[in-house]
């Protein structure tokens, strides 16, 4: 890309084309010959514009870079200085493909091949028309390298000089001679030791590579360029004062708008995670997405060249990938939270942690491998990064090895679910709600209120019991009776607990059970075991509550009572058994003996069937009435 040349560049422009018009008019008659030559040739073979140019031999090569050089020079002369465009601009680079595709660029880190390439063809191509080249017939062609022994045959150095044209052995341009990589990097040396030589051979254009430098892009008004004060086309390190300017006004947009980035990556306040994760985003999006705007405004408008540019070309590369890799890790965070945000996920559940970790390695791992890839880009050997993470990776694992234990005890316990985030537990012999399973440890409030930060790998191996889960509640109580107590009492007494659990409208039938289990150190043992019908804690006391009042009754109704693990010394003054009671229990469980009905060792499914409800629950006199409605089944 050439932009309108400086008044002193614009003088040795006229010249030269002044020069190159009486050349022209000198060699008329030979031109005229050249030019019949050539329309016969084309009537003869058909035009092949797909046909690659010819670099099979150091003559092809040179004699096709010189004129593909000398074509691009011509062009901007013509069409491109006279009214700059984009649209001129990229049939300039189009012709200069032939131009740049002479040169070994394997030495120079592809981010950087696009300018170096160009200014390194712009150099030589004014080195070589400074220099008594040798004619074509005595640069040797295909056949004469082949016959050449061992490494000469593929090597062949121009007259005088250490410019070496070298066969390409592998690649897309294998068998193509090209332009030495030591060549390539060696031009501008070559270019200063050449640089007071007079031309050799007719060129479109004199001092192509400073009118390059020396320009800008067709967005820049050239009579701004022009008008610009001496001092600023002044150069310093290889370019224009007055570009290097530019290039700093145009860091300070670029700053201003990182700083922009910045500010929105701020706003998150810390109580929606999806919100703050989208704010976090901002940064290295703006990053990616204004460096390429900064890079392509340097290079083809302000047309910074040379080792500045290729410069400029790497810190952008490093940037954009750098910022892709940052995004990716960001993107991460954001699909994890906008998973999390269904309200089928709980914020600190391990479900979320889960998914979190999932996410961001998938991040972690996608973030890598663009850095990788940038890495090549920039010229580092990719098998040597992957080696060094290969090592760094095992040195941090061994380093991490506490925190991938609980990593992978965290995923045991997504895996298995012995528990969730709200629910109830017994971990160990404490007793405790759960707040939050994260990656590294779990976080359980206690009975007492007290918080207590268990370790994943800890709490996986701890036998764990979810009370959250269960669907009943057991009631398991051993109720002794004083030994003064007679059988057909003690039948009495079990009777009528069968009757009160079958009964009872919150107790599940099956297998509810009141057995006389054995005689205690001073009581008759009575197991009372039976479900009942809740999750809820508190309403579990409440009705486990009724339940042991209404034994209390059934005892108090059959004339003894509840023992006391103690020894009893019977004064004058203690009633004893009350007889009339005892009587009344003896009398009933006859009656039963005598019907039939005595129900030993169970009940008949038809009195199992008839006592079903009809127990008063909530008894009698209670606040709540019997057909108000259960509390709430968490």
């Amino acid at each position: 890309m050439i932009l309108k040349p400086t008044s002193a560049i614009r003088h040795r422009w006229t010249m030269s084309s002044r020069r190159y018009s009486l050349d022209v008019r000198r060699r008329l008659p030979v031109l005229l010959a050249l030019l019949l030559v050539a329309t016969f040739a084309v009537a003869q073979e058909p035009s092949s514009p797909l046909k690659p140019p010819d670099r099979s031999s150091p003559r092809a090569a040179l004699e096709t870079f010189l004129a593909s050089g000398d074509e691009v020079a011509a062009f901007l002369v013509k069409d491109y200085v006279p009214a700059p465009s984009r649209e001129k601009f990229d049939r300039a680079t189009s012709l200069g493909e032939v131009f740049v595709r002479a040169l070994d660029l394997s030495e120079v880190p592809p981010a950087a091949r696009k300018k170096t390439a160009r200014a390194a063809a712009v150099t030589l191509y004014e080195v070589l028309s400074r220099l008594p080249l040798p004619s074509l017939e005595e640069v040797p062609d295909a056949e004469q390298m082949a016959a050449r022994p061992g490494a000469d045959a593929k090597r062949w150095v121009i007259p005088n000089t250490e410019i070496a044209l070298v066969r390409a052995e592998s690649g897309p341009r294998a068998g193509d001679f090209l332009f030495s990589a030591d060549t390539v990097v060696r031009a501008d040396e070559f270019h200063d030791k050449v640089r007071g030589l007079p031309y050799t051979r007719v060129v479109p254009f004199e001092n192509l590579r400073d009118f390059v430098t020396d320009w800008g892009g067709w967005m820049i008004p050239q009579a701004a360029i022009q008008a610009l004060p001496s001092w600023l086309h002044a150069r310093f390190a290889g370019q224009p004062v007055w570009k290097w300017a530019g290039l700093g006004l145009l860091l300070a947009a670029y700053a201003l708008v990182l700083w922009l980035g910045y500010c929105l990556s701020r706003l998150g306040n810390g109580r929606y995670p999806l919100t703050d994760a989208l704010a976090e985003f901002a940064m290295p999006a703006f990053l990616l997405a204004a460096t390429p705007v900064v890079v392509d405004f340097a290079l083809l408008q302000i047309y910074l060249t040379g080792g500045v540019a290729a410069a400029i070309e790497l810190a952008a590369t490093a940037l954009m990938f750098g910022a892709g890799a940052w995004m990716l890790w960001r993107f991460a965070a954001v699909l994890a939270e906008a998973i999390i945000a269904s309200p089928r996920v709980p914020l600190e559940s391990i479900d979320a942690h889960l998914i979190r970790i999932s996410t961001r390695l998938l991040g972690l791992f996608g973030s890598a491998a663009l850095l990788a890839i940038g890495a090549d880009r920039l010229g580092l050997p990719l098998y040597g990064i992957v080696a060094g993470l290969g090592v760094g990776g095992l040195a941090i694992a061994l380093a991490a090895q506490p925190t991938i234990e609980n990593l992978i005890g965290g995923i045991n316990l997504f895996a298995d679910k012995p528990v969730r985030v709200g629910e109830l537990c017994q971990y160990g012999d404490q007793v405790g709600t759960v707040e939050a399973i994260g990656v590294r440890s779990a976080r359980i409030r206690g009975v007492d209120r007290k918080l207590t930060t268990i370790p994943n790998a800890a709490l996986a191996k701890m036998p764990i019991v979810n009370f959250t889960r269960r669907d009943k509640m057991l009631i398991d109580a051993v109720i002794g009776l004083r030994y003064e107590t007679t059988p057909d009492q003690l039948r009495y007494v079990l009777v009528k607990l069968r009757e009160m659990l079958l009964g009872h409208p919150r107790v599940d039938p099956d297998p509810a059970r009141a057995r006389f289990v054995g005689f205690g150190a001073s009581s008759l043992d009575i197991q009372l075991f039976a479900y009942v019908t809740t999750r809820d804690w508190g309403e579990f006391l409440g009705i486990r509550e009724d339940i042991l009042l209404r034994v209390m009754d059934i005892v108090g109704q059959s004339g003894t009572s509840i023992a006391f693990p103690s020894r009893t010394l019977y004064l004058g003054r203690d009633r004893g058994p009350d007889d009339g009671r005892t009587q009344d229990a003896e009398a009933q469980v006859r009656t039963w003996r005598q019907e039939g009905s005595l129900p030993f060792p169970n009940f008949s499914p038809e009195q199992a069937a008839r006592l079903g409800g009809s127990v008063d629950f909530p008894p009698a006199g209670s606040a709540q009435t019997s057909d108000a409605e259960a509390p709430r089944v968490r």
